[in-house]
């Protein structure tokens, strides 16, 4: 598999390098504001955006404290990276490619209509049996 990691974060980016490097997984990382540097297309684009509404961020549990803002604030509704994603994706995913996103509990109906431009969306629940992925295929 020829795995491509982007994030916006340099921070990130280093952090997943040094996590990369100890598993001796051949990964290329790119420093990308959503789809800004990605090229190419391809099978499968699996992301964990910001999906938290602005204003539910200072009730989060201390558990999430550590994360900075930008991994976590989604905008006022939590679908302001899904809205990019929804409109961008198609462009760098192949044909029949799989688009996977974690997404909040009670975001399920918004993200399938947001989606409904791909040839199939559903829903996958968690262990908790909570929703939390978006599958999307092209």
């Amino acid at each position: 598999a020829r795995v491509v990691a982007a994030d916006v974060s340099c921070e990130a980016l280093s952090l997943a390098k040094e996590n990369a490097l100890s598993l001796g997984a051949d990964v290329t990382f790119i420093k990308s504001d959503m789809f800004e540097n990605i090229q190419g297309e391809y099978d499968m684009i699996v992301s964990n955006p910001p999906y938290i509404k602005s204003g539910d961020i200072p009730s989060l549990s201390k558990e999430l404290s550590f994360e900075p803002s930008l991994a976590l604030d989604g905008g006022a509704d939590g679908l302001d990276f899904y809205r990019i994603i929804a409109a961008r994706s198609k462009d760098y995913l192949k044909e029949n490619g799989v688009l996977l996103l974690e997404c909040g509990y009670d975001q399920k109906e918004a993200l399938i209509d947001l989606f409904k431009d791909f040839s199939s969306v559903e829903c996958v629940k968690d262990m908790n049996g909570n929703d939390r992925i978006i599958k999307a295929v092209k």
